[in-house]
């Protein structure tokens, strides 16, 4: 029976699982792996069965230079290898939410009671002035900041006060 074509037993390279890729691994190279990297397996040993096909060798440079490469890929963490992977980019630091201009029509002026009942209680907050937003003697930095401190969950202050509302809040 003759050798199967270099294309088809590339081909049936990418139907074996991780064990027999290093089973058929030690039949190529005469060596183990530790390596477990499917599609690392199948390139090398399509590349390794290509080079046996055409004859050729590799260059003594060359040869040199792909056993330094096998030598650092072997002994050095990944992290250093894949430089701009994912999990080797700096920490950035948290983008800081653009605060959003409010509305003229939305926002409260300056003054301005806004009252709510909620669970039972009447719920009072005052508009000190531009970003100032007092309930219970606290001051707060937005109206959601606010209706948070009220309900223990975030929520939109306009929503829980009715100013999303025709006609504004009570």
């Amino acid at each position: 029976m003759a050798t199967p074509s270099i294309a088809a037993q590339v081909v049936a390279l990418t139907q074996l699982n991780v064990a027999q890729l290093r089973e058929r691994w030690l039949e190529v190279f005469g060596e183990p792996t530790t390596q477990r990297h499917k599609q690392y397996l199948i390139k090398r040993i399509a590349w390794e069965l290509q080079r046996r096909e055409s004859g050729e060798e590799l260059s003594p440079e060359a040869r040199k230079r792909l056993d330094e490469l096998q030598d650092e890929f072997r002994n050095s963490p990944p992290e250093t290898w894949f430089k701009g992977a994912r999990h080797n980019r700096p920490q950035a630091a948290p983008a800081r939410a653009k605060r959003r201009p409010v509305t003229a029509a939305m926002a409260p002026k300056q003054g301005a009671v806004l009252t709510r009942d909620y669970k039972g209680q009447k719920i009072t907050v005052t508009v000190r002035g531009d970003r100032e937003f007092e309930w219970n003697g606290e001051i707060y930095t937005s109206l959601s900041a606010a209706a948070k401190a009220i309900t223990g969950s975030h929520c939109s202050g306009n929503a829980f006060f009715g100013l999303n509302k025709k006609g504004g809040a009570a």
